[in-house]
């Protein structure tokens, strides 16, 4: 029987700071992320000292593994985006803008 393969997974709160051009007013997005522990899982209780939440996934096969991770990865880049779009559309304006929209 083969080992199973495993991947450690866990939350983290991201802040994104940036500052508006036309105040100077400082401003952050705060978003939860779910990360991939890249180490063993006694490096991560050691690291978090026990104190973070996590999951561990159990795959049968190193393919549904990789899967997996580029998926958590994926998202979170997602995620990434969207805020980088969200404080680019801050900053360019000073305020949150919206596009107008236009009904027939």
């Amino acid at each position: 029987m083969s080992k199973p393969f495993e991947v450690i997974t866990y939350k983290e709160e991201v802040v994104f700071d940036f500052v508006l051009p036309t105040t100077g007013d400082k401003g952050h997005i705060t978003k939860e992320v779910i990360l991939v522990w890249e180490g063993t899982f006694e490096e991560f209780l050691e690291k978090t000292q026990n104190k973070k939440p996590y999951k561990i996934s159990t795959f049968h096969n190193e393919k549904q593994r990789d899967f997996f991770i580029q998926t958590i990865e994926e998202e979170a880049e997602a995620l990434i985006d969207a805020v980088s779009e969200e404080i680019s559309q801050k900053t360019k304006f000073g305020f949150e803008y919206t596009s107008p929209t236009y009904e027939d």
